[in-house]
């Protein structure tokens, strides 16, 4: 059930706009000021009345000012009862029972009260006047003196200046200075009066359709029929039409003047006047106190309480009406996370509104307005579901119903259009790129800028892949779609306020508001726009990513291998070459990249990745140089250490005459080598200059070194004289020590004489060891004086001094040799001998024994003859001979008992034949068995191993035996499984 009362505020708010936009066609026509608007919504009787122009004509015969101050004025308006609210304030929500104005004042002028035309007004110099104007600051409006600059005649406007600033003042609210102020006073009071008569016949009209519903002011059935069958159609509608027009306006006459509360004042009708009788008779005649009980049943606003109810109810369905279930206005573009978080709190709050707050508030204001209606239409304690469908209170809660609804479908609307143009505007000028499209032009400027302010933020990375963002564009369609799909549907959550208005009725718990449905075609609509927007705007998107792959292979460059390729396989001239690439790639990369750049609702933040890239390439090209650098510290450093060598051997200090003359055969060659050094400075000087090319500021430490390596050549050559000078002085000391050191000489050979002398005497044998060390210090010696000798015949050489006689020391060396060797070949066979009794025999190698014994039988054998003459120095010979063909025998015994088959039981059989007491093994040292007479028992050792030998051909025949054995029991088993098997078959 639907009734034409339950969005009267709305109709009636469409009605006045209509209506607005008559008066203003009325204005912009130029005619008469006079309101003449069309006969619908004033009567005839009201136009038609004239006002004499003799009432409102003004003679100005000279231009001399009436007034001369605002409070003149003022004072005069006063007087006349007219204040500024009644020329400027304005209800911006027309009400249907109010005592507001809320249409313009200057709609109403009438400007036959002007004494002059417009032009004749602007031909006047200096025009000046009185402007009510409203201030900036304060925003309050005051009477100020202006000065009249011109006329828009579009806009029926007065342009005045106030102050250095330029108004647009209607006419009503400028009097200028040389027309009567009592016409003006008049002229302003004849514009209320028609402006509240309109007022009043706009609030009367409404009201009238309100009532006019249903067949209730239908004439009865014989006058219908009657008038059908003598007239035509459309006379008959015409004149139904006026039928009812005349007894509704009866009616509702009869009602405002008994419902004083309504604030409208009845409206007498043009046909009133045209009528043979008075209109009591008709009253009388027609019985319109029941015409009136009739309205008072069908119209809703039969009671202050509801009209009040319904006024605070549309209040909080115009502050939903300014909610909104989005937040799309950020002060900076938001990540999707951010603005998932932002919208998911906003709906939290709009939804905690909306099924708390706005169900409490419209439950309370409603009940509130009505508590002391008591019984009747509007009792809210009905405890009857019957009656409660049949009172009007019925009715009024399905309005509020619906205009609770209509509130929360305007919130979904609004809110849904708000935030589809919010995101999918800046996405326009993607929708026509297909799937397929690729990134072809700059890397700064986007085709894909509308202009408008970007939603979203995004962080481009490099990947070790390839580009990415910071947030997969993949994800933002789900998540928009997600966000509006649940915040529509979560709307449909809102209670009705019928459990909580009425305590006395049970209703049932699922009775919600009914909103905007996800399959509503405007719903559907924006959904379907805002899919198509973001499918089409991540393609551009991605397009853009993947255009900075070609800038990956620099991003992931290793510097320090980079560097090492280069410095490996690159001269310095293609180093140059290299790094120059490097600074053009730089300044390439800060020419094409960017430091954001907008695609459709992304606002893109590439200026990380941007310094990274640039960044890397300022680190390549200072690596280089760097290089470079170290490469040229490195080549400094060597030509630098060529020249200090230099100085350091020609700078040397003289040990010896031979160190003068060695020092002087250098510093012959050092021009030579100076020439050779400078010529591979220019090369690195060189390349010192690729380095002052690209003004790279050397270390100081290697500037230093730089100009230390260019500057030494000459030093070195100033230095050659001074060292010449200092050998002269050097020459003469040593000649000095010549001498002194040739005295020495011979003193020392005669000592070593005398020595040695002394020593060839000792024949003791047991002493072999300390014998043979002293025999060494004794040799060693004789060559340093020997090898002395030479030496200073030499310096008598250069000193040019006669030569060193050394043949004494010659003969000395020759004779000592026998005696040398003899014990030396007797200390080492000593200690070979008793190396081979002490260790154990299995490391005893009998090879090497008798290699060794051999070598020493010939050293031995070959001292004898030089020493024929000295028979106790043959005596000492023949012991160590007699030794070492005594120890030849028990190479044999030896090898016997390193006889691999030996094992602990035959060891037992010898010690035990032998009479050992001791354990023996092959672990144990030959000085044992030899201490225990082993030569004598060695046929029993050959019976024990001969023994041993046949032991083991017998166990390896026994072993051979059972493996045969097994083999033919096995080949035995083998065939008789296969005898079985063939059984089986058969």
């Amino acid at each position: 059930m639907s009734y034409p009362e339950l969005d009267w505020r709305a109709s009636f708010q469409q009605d006045f706009k209509a209506r607005k936009s008559l008066f203003e066609a009325s204005l912009l026509s130029r005619k008469s000021i006079r309101l003449s608007i069309s006969p619908t919504i004033f009567s005839d009787s009201i136009l038609s009345q004239k006002v004499s122009r003799s009432n409102k004509f003004q003679f100005i015969s000279r231009l001399i000012p009436n007034l001369s101050e605002v409070a003149q004025l003022e004072a005069i308006l006063w007087r006349n009862g007219i204040n500024k609210d009644q020329l400027t304030q304005l209800d911006p929500l027309p009400q249907l029972i109010s005592t507001e104005s809320f249409l313009p004042l200057e709609w109403f002028d009438d400007y036959d009260y002007d004494p002059m035309s417009v032009e004749r007004w602007l031909s006047i110099e200096d025009l000046k006047g009185f402007a009510l104007v409203q201030d900036f600051e304060s925003r309050e409006w005051t009477w100020t003196p202006v000065c009249v600059v011109d006329y828009d005649a579009d806009k029926l406007r007065w342009i005045v200046e106030v102050g250095g600033q330029v108004w647009e003042i209607p006419r009503i609210r400028l009097y200028l200075l040389y027309e009567d102020p009592g016409q003006y006073s008049k002229r302003i009071l004849f514009a209320v009066e028609q402006r509240n008569y309109a007022e009043n016949y706009l609030r009367y009209s409404y009201l009238s359709r309100l009532v006019d519903v249903g067949e209730y002011f239908e004439m009865i059935e014989s006058t219908r029929d009657r008038l059908i069958e003598r007239s035509s159609p459309d006379v008959f509608e015409a004149f139904n039409a006026v039928y009812r027009r005349f007894h509704i306006g009866l009616s509702m006459n009869v009602c405002l003047e008994q419902n004083e509360w309504l604030n409208i004042q009845p409206v007498h009708m043009v046909c009133y006047k045209s009528l043979p009788f008075c209109v009591d008779e008709l009253r009388a005649l027609y019985s319109l106190g029941e015409r009136f009980a009739l309205i008072k049943r069908i119209i809703l606003l039969s009671h202050p309480a509801v009209y009040n109810a319904l006024r605070l109810v549309h209040y909080e369905c115009d502050v939903v009406r300014e909610m909104s279930l989005f937040v799309t206005e950020f002060p900076e573009p938001q990540t999707l996370a951010a603005f998932k978080e932002a919208n998911e709190e906003q709906l939290g709050k709009v939804m905690q509104y909306l099924q708390n707050a706005w169900i409490e508030r419209t439950t309370m204001q409603v009940h509130k307005s009505l508590l002391n209606v008591g019984r009747g239409w509007f009792n809210i304690s009905i405890t009857s579901w019957t009656i409660y469908q049949f009172m009007k209170l019925y009715r009024l809660v399905e309005q509020i119903k619906h205009r609770m609804q209509a509130a929360l479908r305007d919130l979904v609307l609004t809110s849904t259009d708000v935030f589809c143009h919010r995101l999918c505007d800046p996405c326009e000028l993607t929708l026509p790129i297909d799937e397929n499209y690729s990134w072809e032009g700059s890397l700064i400027e986007s085709p894909f800028e509308s202009g408008k302010t970007p939603v979203f933020y995004l962080l481009l990375h490099m990947g070790e892949q390839a580009p990415y963002f910071s947030t997969d564009p993949d994800e933002f369609l789900p998540c928009l779609e997600t966000l509006f799909v649940e915040f529509v549907e979560q709307t449909h959550d809102v209670h009705l306020i019928d459990p909580s208005l009425f305590g006395s009725l049970i209703f049932a718990p699922n009775l919600f508001l009914s909103s905007m449905g996800l399959r509503d075609p405007t719903i559907w609509g924006r959904r379907d726009h805002l899919r198509m927007s973001y499918r089409q705007c991540v393609i551009p998107l991605k397009a853009y990513a993947t255009r900075y792959t070609e800038f990956k292979t620099l991003f992931f460059t290793n510097i320090t291998e980079y560097v090492e390729e280069v410095k490996s396989t690159k001269t310095s001239l293609q180093v140059k070459e290299e790094i120059s690439l490097q600074i053009r790639m730089r300044e390439s990369l800060e020419r094409t990249l960017p430091l954001s750049i907008v695609i459709g609702s992304f606002w893109i933040d590439v200026l990380p990745l941007r310094t990274a890239l640039i960044q890397k390439r300022a680190d390549l090209t200072a690596a280089l140089l760097k290089m470079l650098t170290e490469r040229l510290r490195d080549k400094t450093s060597d030509i630098v250490f060529d020249y200090n060598e230099i100085i350091e051997r020609m700078c040397e200090k003289p040990a010896s005459i031979e160190h003068i003359y060695e020092i002087r055969e250098f510093m012959d060659t050092i021009p030579e080598l100076l020439q050779q050094l400078e010529e591979r400075m220019k090369t690195v000087v060189f390349e010192y200059e690729i380095l002052d090319h690209f003004r790279y500021a050397l270390p100081d430490a290697d500037f230093y070194q730089k100009w230390t390596a260019l500057g030494m050549p000459k030093a070195i050559l100033n230095q050659i004289e001074s060292v010449h000078e200092f050998h002269e002085g050097e020459v003469d000391k040593f000649r000095k020590q010549q001498v002194s050191d040739e005295a020495g000489f011979a003193s020392r050979v005669e000592e070593i004489n005398v020595h040695i002398s002394k020593f060839t005497t000792v024949y003791d044998v047991a002493k072999v060891t300390e014998v043979s060390i002293e025999v060494k210090k004794l040799w060693k010696t004789i060559n340093e004086l020997f090898q002395y000798g030479e030496t200073l015949n030499k310096r008598q050489e250069l000193f040019e001094m006669a030569a060193i006689d050394l043949s004494s020391l010659v003969e000395l060396k020759e004779s000592f040799v026998g005696y040398k060797n003899m014990w030396i070949f007797a200390a080492e066979y000593s200690n070979v001998e008793e190396s081979w009794r002490k260790n154990p025999i299995s490391s005893v190698e009998t090879e090497v024994v008798a290699r060794t014994l051999f070598h020493y039988k010939k050293c031995f054998g070959d001292l004898l003859d030089p020493f024929e003459d000295q028979p106790q120095i043959q005596n000492v010979i023949r012991t160590f001979l007699a030794r070492v063909e005594q120890f030849e025998p028990h190479i044999a015994i030896i090898e016997l008992l390193q006889h691999p088959l030996l094992e602990p039981i035959h060891w037992n059989q010898l010690a035990k034949a032998a009479g050992i007491k001791v354990k023996l093994s092959v672990a144990a040292n030959f000085e044992l068995f030899l201490e225990n007479h082993i030569e004598q028992h060695s046929e029993l050792l050959r019976d024990i191993i001969a023994k041993a030998e046949e032991q083991k051909e017998e166990l390896e025949r026994i072993k051979a035996a059972e493996e045969e054995e097994r083999r033919k029991v096995e080949e035995f088993n083998k065939n008789r499984e296969l005898r079985r098997l063939k059984r089986t078959e058969i």
